[in-house]
């Protein structure tokens, strides 16, 4: 007697199912994360927060990613070759690649069209100026050129060509970037203004998209069919809770597989727990230069010149350690740390002349007969306000000037900080890639931190951008990073060091000490 077919194709599909089983277990798992804000969009070339970095990148992909050394690799494009005189790359894209639809190609013109959007003045980018390297990209950004002139074309659907005003040593790394990720031109017009500002109005092609985005409470991703490497995606999904401050407890409890944790929290952590550290954080007084006393150049140098780190460093946590110049050690350049290579001290701005003279100099200049008023604002965390109080200390043995300092809690310091609403303030700069620049540009520029514009400073980093050697490239950042500290624009007093823990089960989840991401993609759960 024959066995009913349904019974024969059962048997034969079972050993198959078993063995599938017994290959991976730990396969099509959910992820979950707390992240601190809610985006307000997910436009790729608008973006500017760690939170939107971290859901951009884990469901789209650019050109090239980073891998797990912090080196750019070809992601969307299979491969890429560079002119001898590093100013014409060419990017093969891989064939066969699908936007989240699962019907639309993804092309070269897709990232032809992203970029125009990128350095279209109308677009408003915060991140735009990173690409001016590219041919006609500043005179495009400046309304002064055509977006269509730019040096980014397609030359057919899996061929994009990127031409430079000069080479860029960082221009890799750019591309690894929110900013550099591809738009669909169709797709965009069709959103009619609301690109990015809800799944509905997004396509993706990276290894996961967004299911469903519950405002105020999470997001959730699921992995992503038309990902052309889709076999390579470990997790089913990953859900990002929405919360307005992290809870260890929370990691603890098994509410979230991941965390950022404080350096306190490591105590708290037995060695089930899996971490890893990064020195990736400067904190940095900065001057407003838009009060009149912090104005003076005499005045803030005297302010810098009158910081003994030696003696601020006992008061430091075990995760910090004085810092004397901008860029922190985390940053590399040519595939090791920036800092490592150039261990230089701050020249002094006005040598002969000690803190307390400057300061009496600024005074002169101002024509004041007394110490102005000023209020140092900073968070109210982590010691910081007691740190300050050594910091005042100093200032007023040297100078004779009682700073007051005033802690706020989070979201008043992030208000007050964006809008400038403070005489100096300590806050903490970051890198959104690796570079230097990435650190520099943030101290320099209209829309910078310091709000400070200087075409010396602007000459250092085109220099670092142009340079056809290592050394040249390195010599230009330290001379920008001089001028910095000599102009008083920055005044450096600690590198921290960040953590992030996995829970004991979890393994293969990547993060990056670059915008506080984190990538899922090989993440797995045992038990």
């Amino acid at each position: 007697m024959k066995k009913p077919i349904c019974m024969l194709l059962a048997l034969a599909i079972l050993p198959a199912l078993i063995l599938s089983g017994c290959a991976d277990k730990t396969a099509g798992q959910v992820f979950r994360l707390d992240i601190l804000s809610e985006p307000a969009s997910l436009d790729p070339q608008i973006a500017t927060s760690d939170d939107q970095a971290l859901i951009l990148l884990n469901t789209m992909e650019g050109l090239l990613k980073m891998d797990e050394g912090q080196k750019p690799v070809p992601a969307a494009a299979e491969s890429y070759t560079v002119s001898p005189d590093e100013r014409t790359y060419t990017f093969t894209l891989r064939k066969g690649m699908l936007w989240s639809d699962g019907e639309t190609p993804v092309t070269a013109y897709d990232f032809q069209f992203a970029f125009r959007r990128l350095l279209d003045p109308k677009t408003q980018s915060p991140t735009a100026a990173n690409f001016t390297c590219i041919r006609g990209g500043a005179a495009a950004l400046s309304g002064e050129g055509s977006v269509q002139s730019i040096g980014v074309a397609a030359q057919d659907a899996y061929t994009l060509i990127f031409t430079l005003e000069s080479p860029n040593p960082s221009f890799l790394s750019l591309l690894t970037t929110p900013a550099a990720l591809p738009c669909n031109e169709d797709f965009f017009l069709a959103s009619r203004g609301k690109y990015g500002v809800s799944d509905e109005f997004m396509l993706f092609n990276g290894p996961f998209f967004i299911h469903s985005w519950v405002e105020g409470n999470y997001i959730h991703m699921r992995k992503n069919h038309s990902y052309y490497a889709e076999e390579s995606v470990i997790p089913a999904a990953f859900r990002l809770y929405i919360k307005d401050s992290y809870d260890l407890a929370r990691l603890l409890d098994g509410a979230v597989d991941a965390a950022a944790v404080s350096f306190s929290d490591l105590e708290k952590l037995d060695e089930t727990y899996q971490t890893v550290q990064f020195s990736n954080i400067l904190w940095s007084v900065l001057p407003n230069l838009e009060r009149p006393a912090l104005a003076n150049l005499s005045i803030r140098q005297a302010l810098s010149a009158s910081i003994d780190r030696q003696a601020l460093s006992a008061h430091l946590g075990e995760n910090q350690h004085p810092a004397a110049m901008p860029v922190p050690p985390a940053v590399t350049l040519g595939g090791e740390s920036y800092r490592s290579q150039t261990a230089d001290a701050p020249r002094s701005a006005q040598p002969g002349y000690t803190a307390a003279e400057l300061f009496q100099i600024g005074l002169k200049e101002l024509a004041l007969e007394g110490a102005p008023s000023l209020t140092l604002l900073c968070p109210d965390r982590d010691g910081i306000p007691l740190l300050l109080s050594h910091l005042q200390r100093q200032w007023r043995d040297a100078l004779g000037v009682f700073i007051n300092i005033e802690p706020v809690d989070a979201q008043t310091f992030s208000q007050r900080l964006a809008g400038r609403d403070y005489d100096l303030v300590f806050c903490p700069v970051t890198a959104s890639y690796d570079s230097p620049e990435a650190v520099l540009s943030q101290l320099c520029g209209e829309s910078s931190l310091t709000g400070w514009q200087s075409g010396e400073m602007a000459e250092f980093l085109a220099q670092a951008k142009s340079a056809s050697t290592a050394a040249g490239v390195l010599s230009a950042y330290r001379q920008a990073e001089q001028t910095l500290l000599q102009n008083g624009i920055v005044l450096p007093l600690f590198y921290e060091t960040s953590y992030y823990a996995s829970a004991p089960s979890v393994t293969g989840l990547r993060f990056s000490p670059f915008g506080c991401r984190v990538y899922f993609l090989e993440g797995r759960k045992e038990g």
